[in-house]
C-alpha cells in the first residue's frame, strides 16, 4: 500500500467522523465540549442513532422480503425472528455474499 491510498483512507475516515459531528449538532445545535467530550460522547451517540436506522431499515426490508417475520407483544413492542420456511433461501444469500 503506498502512502497516497492512506492518505486517501484517512481522508475518508475524517469525512466520516466530520458528518458524524455535524449530524449531531444538528440536532443538539446547543451542544458544546471538549475533544475528550466529543470523542467520548457525541461520536458514539451519534454513531449508535445512525446504526439504529440502518437495522431497522435491514430489518424491514427483510420482513418485506419474508425473510424474517415479526410479532408484537401486549405492550407493541416488535420481536422479529427468523422464518425457517425461508432457510434455504437465507443460507444462499449468506453464501453468495461471502463469495463476493
Amino acid at each position: 500500500m503506498n502512502s497516497s491510498d492512506s492518505r486517501d483512507r484517512d481522508a475518508k475516515a475524517s469525512w466520516k467522523v466530520s458528518l458524524k459531528i455535524l449530524r449531531y449538532l444538528e440536532q443538539h445545535p446547543n451542544a458544546a465540549d471538549t475533544l475528550e467530550g466529543i470523542v467520548d460522547w457525541w461520536v458514539p451517540k451519534q454513531s449508535i442513532y445512525e446504526e439504529e436506522r440502518a437495522v431497522q431499515q435491514a430489518l424491514d426490508e427483510m420482513v418485506k422480503q419474508n425473510l424474517i417475520l415479526t410479532t408484537e407483544s401486549s405492550g407493541a413492542r416488535k420481536y422479529y425472528r427468523l422464518n425457517t420456511d425461508c432457510l434455504d433461501e437465507i443460507r444462499q444469500i449468506i453464501e453468495d455474499a461471502e463469495k463476493k
